[in-house]
This record gives structure tokens, C-alpha cells and sequence, in this order.
């Protein structure tokens, strides 16, 4: 089977400027149902194109990861990543060029930003994008808030840096 997870990976992070497409996401995620044995899998594969030296592929596999957060069986990714962010690092890309400066700026914050989710599940055990905003109108000062609200504070900031625009 993992075989097969790895061949996904593969056709989902081509160095195609395009995105992922669905039918290598859609089994991509199918792994997320398996729980951290299968998240983990994914991610061996992935190691290696979060390490390539071509930023479209580094940023691809940014967004499989993304959507495997998003989409997939809710907090195992990012259990998963909070046990071990090491598994989320990305290599120094070629920048020569003007494009793969800007874009390899681009593609370190996106990775400071998904590594920001991860670390705040880890500090806090809660998926903020999906269901913080409940939490935080219902928490009080004693038993948390002011904590709290400094990690989704820097989810925010670490979103905030990524500039969708160049």
C-alpha cells in the first residue's frame, strides 16, 4: 500500500506550476482515515519532495499537507505533525532567479504558517482554524484565555505573512 501513497505524492507534487490535482489528493487523504499510522506514511513520502530543491514542489507539498489538515480525518494530521515537526521541514531552494527568490520567500512562510498550526495543537490540543472560535468566547481568564489567545495570535501573524499576491 504504501507503494501506492508514494505514487500519489509523486503525481501530486509534479513540478508543474498547477495544483495538486484531486484524484492524487483524494487518495492522499484516504491515508488521513487510517490514522497516524497512515499520516505517517504520507509524510515518508513527502520528506523527500519537502527537501527538493525546486520550489514548486516544496510548495506543493506544503499544500498536500494543508489539505491533509483541512480535509482530511480531523486533528490526526496535526497530531501527527505536533509529535514531530521535524517531519515538516523544507530545504534551501535554488534563488537564483527573481521568480524563485519571491516564491521561495512565499513558500517559507507558508511553512512557518502550517508549522504555526502545528505547534499550536501541540500547546493547546485544539485545532483553532476549525473550532477555536467557540472555545475562545466560552474561556475564561483562569483557566486559560490570555494563553490562548497569544498562540492563535501567532497563527494569525504566521498566516499573515504570506503574501498571495506576488
Amino acid at each position: 500500500m504504501s507503494g501506492s501513497f508514494e505514487k500519489s505524492v509523486k503525481g501530486g507534487t509534479k513540478i508543474k506550476l498547477a495544483a495538486p490535482k484531486a484524484k492524487y489528493v483524494e487518495h492522499i487523504l484516504i491515508a488521513t482515515h487510517a490514522g497516524e499510522a497512515g499520516v505517517a506514511e504520507i509524510f515518508r513520502a513527502l520528506q523527500n519532495r519537502l527537501r527538493d530543491s525546486t520550489w514548486t514542489i516544496v510548495f506543493k507539498s506544503l499544500i498536500i499537507a494543508h489539505l491533509m489538515i483541512r480535509e482530511g480525518e480531523p486533528n490526526v494530521t496535526l497530531k501527527y505533525l505536533s509529535n514531530s515537526p521535524s517531519k515538516l521541514a523544507i530545504s534551501n531552494f535554488s534563488d537564483g532567479f527573481f521568480t524563485a527568490q519571491v516564491q521561495g520567500t512565499n513558500v517559507r512562510h507558508y511553512h512557518g504558517y502550517v508549522l504555526s498550526r502545528a505547534k499550536a495543537f501541540r500547546d493547546t490540543k485544539v485545532d483553532w482554524v476549525r473550532e477555536g472560535q467557540a472555545r475562545l468566547k466560552k474561556q475564561t481568564v483562569s483557566k486559560g484565555l490570555l494563553r490562548e489567545t497569544k498562540t492563535v495570535q501567532m497563527q494569525i501573524n504566521a498566516l499573515l505573512k504570506c503574501d498571495v499576491s506576488a
